[in-house]
């Protein structure tokens, strides 16, 4: 791509199976990607129809991470977007769960490209299947091919004007910004006068992320208590309100579309201020630009969140940039930690990169499943035990004590090795 500069069109070929990959290799300059195998796999499994699903799939996806990216068209899509983290020796460790992945028993219609890939294979003859399917020798490039693309993760999006990083809110157990917004103002009205003491604004929800599990599973909105009397979940009612909810997929996504504001952006930070005396906080925070604009429009603190890995496949683990956010800020407003908490180790190497709380969300949802209110309880006892411990082997005696140099990141690690 440097070699050129410019003079011609460079295209890209080799190892496309996601939008997310078309996404990375138009963020590295490719002017149009080329896909091969994807739709002989589609061609083999169901014709002609199968190669048009498999390039609406393609183009489903792109254009869903575009919009999670904070771009509204191909030209807004920028070098910025996408960043190698990894080293290439995890491909060879990644093949085998690769292969296993896609050769489980197909269930129901595809939903990805790689579910099209065992179609074909249960399809077509093995010789012919080896063939299209096959590389030279080993392999290894053929692998790498695919692989290279999983070692590209997202830079998301910087806040300039309406950006995916604060242009909307949606997420379980936060205020959300709906587009009836006397409906938002009842919910926060209903918070203060019930004793909470912040208001969490999720911010990193412009639309849904595609979630497989959810479209195969034809995911249902349960009716919400919270919402008696102001908000109906049921699907004949969403039909009546819009078009959006169809017979195939996942209705939790209808659900949000037809009634989440995707127009929410910075200056209404203002309109939920002058609702609440609550302080505010906003959950889905991803890049340092995004956290200097929170500073400047006067939260009262962030939460360094991707969602649980819901929204944007690729992006970085929270762990990895908290400590760049962190210097992003300076102390001006409190940094607190959502993401992949399993043990009280977590929360330790969490609060000595900076982060001055850890929030804990699938954890606590487990407990909930397993034993109720007892098994919330243990959970969080778990996680307190674990870290008291952590401390004290750590010689730290108290939260305080925790530092800097109680921990050493991947990259300091590399950097020692050198």
């Amino acid at each position: 791509m440097l070699a050129v500069g410019g003079k011609v069109p460079v295209l890209f070929d080799g190892g496309v199976r996601r939008g997310t990959d078309v996404l990375k290799a138009l963020a590295l300059g490719a002017q149009a990607v080329l896909v091969g195998r994807p739709v002989i796999y589609g061609l083999a499994a169901k014709g002609e129809y199968g190669v048009k699903r498999v390039i609406e799939m393609l183009k489903d996806e792109l254009e869903l991470t575009m919009a999670l990216s904070g771009c509204p068209s191909v030209k807004d899509v920028a070098r910025s977007h996408s960043l190698e983290t990894a080293s290439s020796t995890r491909s060879l460790e990644s093949n085998t769960s690769i292969n296993a992945h896609v050769s489980r028993k197909m269930e129901g219609e595809p939903v990805n490209v790689n579910e099209f890939q065992e179609l074909a294979r249960q399809a077509l003859p093995k010789m012919y299947y080896d063939y299209y399917n096959g590389g030279a020798e080993d392999q290894y490039t053929l692998k790498e091919n695919v692989e290279a693309f999983r070692r590209i993760t997202y830079g998301a999006a910087n806040s300039v004007g309406e950006t995916a990083t604060a242009k909307a809110a949606a997420a379980s157990n936060t205020i959300m910004v709906y587009k009836r917004r006397d409906l938002s103002a009842q919910l926060v009205q209903r918070a203060e006068k019930n004793g909470y003491k912040a208001i969490v604004l999720t911010v990193d929800a412009p639309m849904l992320g595609r979630r497989e599990a959810d479209i195969k599973n034809k995911m249902i909105v349960p009716q919400l208590k919270n919402f008696e009397g102001l908000l109906s979940t049921e699907v004949d009612y969403l039909l009546d309100e819009s078009n959006f909810l169809q017979e195939e997929g996942s209705n939790f996504e209808g659900f949000a579309k037809g009634v989440l504001d995707s127009s929410l952006c910075w200056k209404d930070i203002g309109w939920l201020r002058s609702i609440t005396n609550l302080p505010i906080l906003i959950k889905g925070v991803l890049t340092r630009e995004d956290a200097i604009k929170a500073v400047e429009v006067g939260v009262a603190g962030i939460v360094v969140s991707n969602h649980g890995a819901r929204q944007l496949d690729y992006t970085p683990a929270t762990i990895a940039i908290l400590e760049e956010i962190i210097h992003a800020i300076g102390g001006k407003i409190p940094v607190f930690f959502d993401g992949g908490v399993r043990r009280g180790t977590d929360v330790f190497k969490a609060l000595a990169l900076g982060a001055q709380a850890v929030l804990i969300g699938r954890p606590v949802v487990y407990g909930l499943a397993a034993k109720g209110e007892y098994g919330v309880k243990r959970v969080v006892q778990m996680l307190k035990d674990e870290l008291e411990l952590t401390m004290a082997l750590s010689g730290c005696p108290s939260v305080k004590d925790i530092t800097r140099s109680h921990v050493r990141t991947e990259r300091e690690r590399l950097h020692s090795m050198l």
